[in-house]
């Protein structure tokens, strides 16, 4: 039972490795520079670097909670952004210290406009739904989840499950994103793997030795 469930594990983190080698090489292409164009190779791809122009919709800001920062707490500042006719995305303009105190909650001044910004596109890594609680009133408004649902329903509005990550600093107070965070490098993974094949292997030639030495027993005794 413990063989087969190494060799998973083993397997496993290969395909983890496998698949964080996509992902920066993904990082790594030319940007989009259409919003059709993103989306289109958004359908095969996980994340989408583009560049191109949006508008801001700041009259509606979502404080994503439990944000860090170099080990400063912190929120991830969600907007409403358009980018043509359709539904509207949301945009990440990147991270804001949290007040001292719990109740208090960031100053920023944002103003609607349109701007060429630079990011990375992507589906919602985690969309999950909480009890309906999870959104405070008022605004700025701070969420636990991006639940796209509950998100749209605020709002009044059709949202696409799309998360533009801005790289283009949009505030003094708001730091965009550096980079896109993928995890642990995939030479961990790989190194992970290959201790769990190890693992299987020492395993598997301790088996066959006990196998080998239970039957000389069974050949000794006739």
């Amino acid at each position: 039972m413990v063989l087969p469930l190494l060799l998973a594990l083993g397997s496993w983190q290969w395909q983890r490795a496998d698949h964080k080698r996509l992902w920066l090489q993904q990082l790594e292409q030319s940007p989009a520079t259409t919003p059709d164009g993103a989306l289109e190779r958004l359908q095969h791809s996980d994340w989408v670097p583009v560049s191109f122009e949006i508008e801001l919709l700041p009259s509606n800001v979502f404080l994503l909670d439990n944000r860090t920062w170099q080990g400063r707490v912190g929120y991830e500042v969600i907007v409403p952004i358009r980018v043509d006719e359709g539904a509207l995305w949301l945009g990440s303009l990147g991270w804001i210290a949290a007040p001292a105190q719990r109740e208090q909650l960031p100053g920023f001044e944002l103003k609607r406009q349109w701007l060429p910004v630079e990011g990375v596109l992507s589906r919602p890594l985690v969309s999950v739904t909480l009890a309906t609680t999870q959104i405070e009133a008022g605004w700025p408004r701070r969420i636990q989840s991006l639940d796209l649902e509950q998100i749209g329903q605020t709002l009044a509005v059709p949202v696409e499950p799309l998360v533009l990550h801005l790289k283009t600093a949009i505030s003094d107070a708001i730091r965009p994103r550096e980079q896109i965070y993928t995890g642990i490098a995939p030479e961990r993974h790989v190194g992970y793997a290959v201790q769990w094949f190890g693992l299987a292997l020492a395993l598997s030639v301790w088996l066959i030795w006990i196998a080998r030495r239970e039957y000389r027993g069974e050949a000794n005794e006739r």
